[in-house]
C-alpha cells in the first residue's frame, strides 16, 4: 500500500499563477504518526483573490514546506493549463502552441516519475496530444520543426515526450488520420513508463550493465504495459506499443523475441524514434548526433533492428523537407530581395 505522502507534491511560491482561476487547497506537513508516516493538514485555500497574500506567506522566513494533493494538481493541469493551450490554438502561431504543449507534457510525465505516486496524472496527456496534433496539421510543420522544439537531455521523462512527438510528426507527414496521430503520440509518450520501477542508478549508469542490472531493464516493457492495463483506459495499440518497443525486426529483441510484422506497427515506429531520440541527445561520454548522422548510423550499422520500410520513409521525409528548404532559399523572389 502506497504512503499518503506519495500523493502530495511540494510546491513553492513559483507554482502560483495570479492568472489562474482554478482554486486548490494548499497543505503543510504537520507531523509524523506512530508509524513514521507524514500527516498533512490544510493550510489555506488558494484563489486568485488571495494570490499576493498567500505568495507572501509562502515566501516567509519560517521555512515551512507547502504541498498540493495530486487530485488538485491534476485539476490544475486539466482545467487551467490544458484549457489555456486549447484557447491559444485559436489566436497564437501553431509552432508556439506546440512548444508550450511540449513543455506541459514534459511536466506531466516528470510529475509521474519524480513526484506523484498515482498514474492518474497521465490522463492529462490525452488532451495534450490532441492539441499537438492540431498544431502539426494547422502549422504544416515539418519533422525538423518538432526536432528543434524538443529538449535534448538524459532524463527519462524528456525522452518519453520526445519519442511521442517524433512519432506524431512522422505519422502526420505520412498522412495518417488525426485519431491515429494522437494514438501513436500518446503511446510514444507512455512507452517507457515501466522504467519507474527501475533503480535510478541503473538507468543513469554509463557503460556496460551487469547481467543482473540488465534483468531490471528487460522487465520495463512488461511493467509499463501492466501499469497502463491496470488503468483500463488505453487501447490495445498503445499497450502493444509499450510492451513491444524493444522488439527487433530480426527477432532478437525482448521481451518476446517477436519478428517482422508480428511486432505491432506502432511499436515498430516507436522503436525507431526511441533510438533516434537517444542518438540525438547528448550523454556524458559523447555529444548528440545530428538527425542525418543518427539516421545514417541506424541504417548502416544497426542491421536487423528496424522495419526498413518505415526507416526509409523517415529518412525520405527529412530529406524532402531539407530539399524544399534549400529550394525555397534559392527561389527568384528570395534572390531578388537579397540583391535589392
Amino acid at each position: 500500500m502506497e504512503s499518503i505522502a506519495h500523493f502530495y507534491r511540494e510546491i513553492n511560491s513559483g507554482f502560483l499563477n495570479k492568472n489562474c482561476d482554478q482554486g486548490f487547497e494548499i497543505s503543510y506537513l504537520a507531523e509524523y504518526d506512530e508509524n513514521d508516516e507524514p500527516l498533512f493538514r490544510k493550510f489555506v485555500d488558494y484563489t486568485p483573490e488571495n494570490h499576493e497574500k498567500i505568495k507572501g506567506m509562502m515566501e516567509g522566513d519560517d521555512c515551512m514546506e507547502f504541498f498540493i494533493h495530486e487530485t488538485d494538481l491534476i485539476k490544475y493541469y486539466k482545467d487551467y493549463k490544458v484549457r489555456g493551450l486549447q484557447q491559444a490554438l485559436e489566436k497564437e502561431p501553431p509552432k508556439k502552441v506546440l512548444k508550450d504543449s511540449y513543455t506541459l507534457s514534459e511536466q506531466v510525465i516528470k510529475e509521474y516519475f519524480e513526484n506523484i505516486g498515482s498514474s492518474r496524472i497521465l490522463r492529462c496527456l490525452e488532451d495534450l496530444v490532441k492539441i499537438i496534433q492540431q498544431c502539426l496539421e494547422r502549422g504544416d510543420l515539418e519533422f525538423i520543426d518538432v526536432f528543434h522544439v524538443a529538449k535534448k537531455d538524459y532524463h527519462t521523462y524528456t525522452h518519453c515526450i520526445n519519442t511521442g512527438v517524433y512519432c506524431m510528426a512522422l505519422a502526420n507527414k505520412l498522412q495518417m488520420n488525426a485519431d491515429a496521430v494522437c494514438e501513436i503520440g500518446l503511446g510514444g509518450m507512455l512507452f517507457d513508463i515501466g522504467k519507474k520501477s527501475i533503480p535510478y542508478e541503473i538507468i543513469m549508469k554509463e557503460g556496460q550493465l551487469e547481467p543482473e542490472e540488465f534483468q531490471y531493464i528487460r522487465k520495463h516493457p512488461s511493467a509499463g504495459r501492466k501499469s497502463l492495463n491496470d488503468m483500463k483506459c488505453y487501447s490495445e495499440n498503445i499497450l502493444k506499443m509499450v510492451a513491444e518497443h524493444h522488439e527487433k525486426f530480426d527477432g532478437t529483441g525482448y521481451p518476446f523475441q517477436l519478428k517482422g510484422d508480428k511486432i505491432s506497427l506502432y511499436a515498430r515506429v516507436c522503436c525507431i524514434m526511441d533510438v533516434f531520440g537517444a542518438l540525438t541527445s547528448p550523454r556524458s561520454n559523447r555529444p548528440g548526433m545530428t538527425p542525418f548522422a543518427a539516421l545514417t548510423e541506424m541504417k548502416n550499422n544497426m542491421e536487423g533492428h528496424f522495419d526498413m520500410r518505415i526507416l526509409i520513409n523517415f529518412i525520405k521525409t527529412l530529406a524532402d523537407a531539407a530539399a524544399a528548404k534549400v529550394s525555397a532559399s534559392r527561389s527568384p523572389d528570395k534572390q531578388a530581395a537579397a540583391s535589392a
